[in-house]
């Protein structure tokens, strides 16, 4: 069992004229806001399910008890509280603290029931058991507030001759009995505190790969057949998918990092996961959208109709990899750095082969819908390439935006080949323009760094397709081509991974293709210069 604390930092505070400032409000759970924690990524859903608010207690600073709560109420933007503290030294401590604005955050300690991980690896909390809210100094959450802290609400009998309300002294009453059983309850809160953090420690997950320091050493061990190194290897299969780094070993995390940092152009498109079985794989495309939205004429009178059809198309799965030859002797007695210099030119050949496979499929998909014979898919440039002016550009740039626009898509970026990338960078504006169409002064047009081939363009993000063909230019929405893939840097084996002898690889699954084709708008420079 697994106790978490999250915190909520107050930047306001208010409070009545008069009364004991002894209730309190605020949000103790914000919703749809993301913070880091060591288990990775959290947030709360807004219909995430609080069990246990009824005997949730109020605390500080996780450790003493000092209250209860009265009230807990799922809202729009969270779990809102109201908290009675009692009339305890440590009570009257705290509600100096809030009066004088050194105290404006909350925490609440609850246990995970039901959670759900997305792609990107965040832990979505569906359902929780909720232990307690603390008044503490530094919270984990920014973005909620201690929304108030006032007297207890006002009773409406009174003497007729003016005395305090009748009700005060049965809320001392009420006071002084809750306070005779802090005693006892503090004892049992104190020994559950312990159990969960005990119970916390114990369960915390260790960093997936952690048993070994290298990936020579975890060669060594998957070649002995141990059944730790086994697990793993099945474990990673699609951790170079997801970019799920946050509880795996360094070793894996730069595995990871290296084969990305060496795949340019397939981190431009959409990754997605390979189904666990078969060769080929069915997608689904939109084959027609005949939707429309229009005025309503008057009340009563029939909207206009449209529909989306889909249609199904099939890829084939291809295996990328390499596979090298080390004596018994090398893989039982070498040293492992030995070891991760052959397991590092693997991965390295693994990422080259599948980026290449992605570019061939990217740059001819380019090619073949801009110079296809009839509708064709592409934006005619009013010059040829070495002819095209700023003015040009920028006109063509706004075609581009205004076709994406229409076809509901994104204008992510403009994916150019080497020659391209060179007419750009000679590019130089005369002039005094009204308008600076670069965003970064008027002296300048955008910036590109020559090393990582990448740069911004009249605003535009411009990236250099490695080896793509001449006269190649292509605005490029991510979601126009997917990739999807399995495998990676740890999938290592002979055949039966329990008995690795003489030979390993590295070797993955991948398959691509263009997933929603119209998101590529290629550019067709003339053959004729016209100005």
């Amino acid at each position: 069992m697994n106790r978490h604390e999250i915190g909520l930092k107050g930047v306001c505070l208010r409070q009545a004229e008069e009364g004991d400032g002894r209730t309190l409000e605020g949000i103790a759970v914000p919703f749809n806001q993301i913070i880091d924690t060591w288990e990775g990524a959290e947030t709360f859903d807004p219909d995430c399910r609080f069990d246990d608010v009824d005997t949730a207690k109020l605390c500080y600073q996780h450790g003493e008890l000092i209250g209860r709560i009265t009230n807990a109420e799922s809202r729009d933007d969270g779990l809102h509280i109201t908290a009675r503290i009692s009339d305890t030294q440590q009570g009257r401590d705290v509600v100096t603290l809030l009066r004088d604005g050194a105290l404006d955050s909350l925490s609440v300690g609850f246990i995970p029931v039901e959670n759900e991980v997305d792609k990107a690896g965040i832990t979505h909390r569906r359902r929780v058991r909720l232990l307690e809210t603390s008044v503490v100094s530094w919270p984990a959450y920014e973005a909620a507030k201690i929304t108030g802290q006032r007297s207890a609400e006002p009773h409406e009998n009174t003497s007729e001759t003016g005395n305090q309300p009748s009700t005060e002294s049965e809320e001392t009453r009420m006071d002084k009995e809750l306070e005779e059983t802090l005693d006892g309850i503090k004892d049992e809160q104190r020994s559950l505190k312990a159990a969960l953090a005990h119970a916390g420690a114990t369960e915390k997950p260790k960093p997936m790969g952690s048993e070994y320091r290298t990936a020579g050493d975890y060669l060594q061990a998957l070649y002995r057949g141990e059944e730790t190194a086994v697990q793993l290897m099945h474990e990673c299969r699609d951790l170079i998918v997801t970019g799920d780094t946050g509880n795996t070993a360094t070793w894996i995390a730069d595995d990871l990092r290296l084969i990305q940092m060496r795949r340019k152009v397939t981190n431009l498109l959409t990754h997605d996961t390979l189904p666990a079985k078969g060769m080929t794989m069915e997608y689904n495309v939109v084959a027609s959208d005949t939707t429309v939205t229009d005025k309503q004429a008057k009340e009563g009178d029939t909207l206009p109709f449209g529909k989306v059809t889909f249609g199904t198309k099939s890829v084939g799965i291809n295996t990328y990899g390499g596979y090298t030859t080390l004596s018994r002797q090398t893989i039982e007695r070498s040293t492992t750095p030995m070891l991760n210099t052959a397991l590092s030119a693997l991965r390295n050949a693994y990422a080259k082969a599948t980026e290449t496979a992605v570019r061939n499929y990217l740059y001819s998909t380019i090619a073949a819908q801009r110079d296809a014979a009839t509708d064709a898919n592409k934006i005619d440039a009013p010059a040829a390439l070495d002819a095209m002016t700023i003015d040009q550009w920028a006109t063509l740039i706004m075609d581009a935006a205004e076709l994406a626009d229409d076809r509901n898509v994104s204008l992510t970026r403009l994916g150019v080949s080497k020659d391209v990338m060179g007419a750009l960078i000679k590019l130089k504006d005369t002039g005094s323009r009204f308008f600076d169409l670069s965003g970064d002064g008027t002296d300048t047009l955008g910036d590109f760094d020559l090393t990582g081939i990448a740069g911004k363009f009249l605003r535009v993000p411009v990236q250099m397709l490695p080896k793509a063909p001449a006269g190649t230019a292509c605005f490029i929405d991510p979601e126009a081509v997917t990739v999807w893939e399995s495998g990676g840097p740890t999938q290592l084996s002979d055949g039966d991974p329990t008995k690795l002898t003489e030979s390993y690889s590295v070797y993955g699954y991948l398959a691509v293709a263009a997933s929603h084709p119209l998101g590529l708008i290629p550019v067709k420079f003339s053959t004729t210069s016209v100005k």
